[in-house]
């Protein structure tokens, strides 16, 4: 089987025809609907890719962000969405189909898929009995069938190869990037203590996000400094077991799912982001953070290490005072809050959608030809 990356120079003439699983979009899922959003944005951009887009019904399509791209409509179910996926690959006689996490069945072309993590596979008590089956079953099969494997990060693609006995030239990684909403403020300063401590945390509400591991800290440092905390993100497995441990002599807010303006807002206002999950695949969220001009501090679980580099002060998901005493340095040290969001800054601008697009197309290229 091809290498995902093999040399394709010379071999740009011929257009390449994509069915992109695009189911995501709408669903308000974080990561994984930023990842598809972001993606279909700049592919077109590629002169030898038409890209033929599978939404889901429900989604608004004169109301969709993406108007240079052909969209078909599949339904919600899941079973029948990847059957019409291998329908609408015959019909629209496309060149390659890009799923995310499930592959559609026979399609009769070269496929990718991207599996931004297997979590569940190192976390089985994270996940419901019945996602978890489904993963194990269908993500493994998808892995192994697949042309090429696209993860974000070397942590996961080492990962998924031992779990899955996927060979190595199969899988790449691929890191994700930025959207340039997420700038910084021009007035930032950082926290004197005038005011309660700002915190933002970011993720779907469930329990690989350590959300209550945040708030146990959070009870240890409000002793100290007065502080307020928000958290953005969707419901997910849970989310009402989480909810019932907000600390309640903090002032805490849950806001659900936001906009991408609403979100980029959120990490602007904040004085500390903190990103204490015990398992991640990549984590937009942190790049997010440093690329808005906030201070991050964050766990050592699964990729984040790889992602936040020096930018971060990072801590053992699992060590509670440790957390607390991270963010007390950033709350009391003003120089090291500086530094962090000078090297945020930095290290953010190293990741774009543009050039992770332009990575994806080489793969395409090298799975086609």
């Amino acid at each position: 089987m091809a290498k995902c990356l093999a040399d394709t120079i010379g071999r740009r003439l011929h257009v390449i025809r994509v069915l992109f699983d695009a189911h995501q979009l709408g669903r308000h899922q974080t990561g994984n609907e930023t990842y598809v959003r972001e993606l279909l944005r700049r592919l077109p951009d590629e002169p030898d890719l038409e890209i033929v887009a599978a939404v889901e019904g429900a989604l608004e399509l004169r109301e969709s962000p993406l108007p240079r791209l052909r969209l078909r409509r599949v339904p919600r179910n899941g079973l029948g969405r990847l059957g019409a996926m291998a329908i609408l690959a015959r019909q629209e006689r496309v060149d390659l189909v890009h799923s995310v996490y499930f592959l559609p069945p026979a399609t009769g072309r070269p496929t990718v898929v991207t599996i931004h993590d297997i979590s569940f596979e190192r976390f089985p008590e994270f996940f419901s009995r019945q996602r978890l089956v489904r993963n194990r079953i269908l993500i493994r099969a998808s892995a192994r069938a697949a042309s090429c494997v696209i993860t974000g990060s070397q942590a996961s693609r080492r990962e998924i190869v031992e779990r899955y006995g996927v060979a190595e030239e199969r899988i790449v990684a691929i890191p994700y990037g930025v959207a340039p909403m997420f700038r910084p403020a021009g007035d930032w300063a950082p926290f004197h203590g005038d005011r309660p401590l700002r915190i933002l945390a970011v993720g779907t509400l469930e329990p690989r996000k350590n959300l209550t591991g945040l708030f146990d800290a959070l009870r240890l440092v409000s002793s100290d400094v007065p502080l307020s905390l928000r958290v953005v993100g969707p419901d997910g497995y849970q989310a009402d077991q989480i909810r019932e441990r907000l600390p309640s002599a903090i002032e805490a807010e849950v806001l659900g799912w936001t906009s991408e303006a609403e979100l980029a807002d959120e990490y602007r206002a904040a004085d500390v982001f903190v990103y204490p999950s015990i398992y991640e695949g990549f984590g937009l969220p942190l790049l997010e953070a440093m690329a808005a001009g906030t201070p991050v501090v964050a766990s050592t679980g699964g990729s984040i290490p790889e992602v936040a580099g020096d930018a971060a002060l990072l801590v053992d998901p699992h060590d509670i005072g440790g957390l607390a005493n991270a963010i007390r340095r950033v709350a009391s040290d003003s120089s090291l809050a500086s530094q962090l969001r000078s090297l945020g800054l930095k290290r953010a601008s190293a990741f774009t959608w543009e050039k992770t697009a332009a990575d994806h197309a080489a793969v395409y290229r090298s799975v086609v030809f």
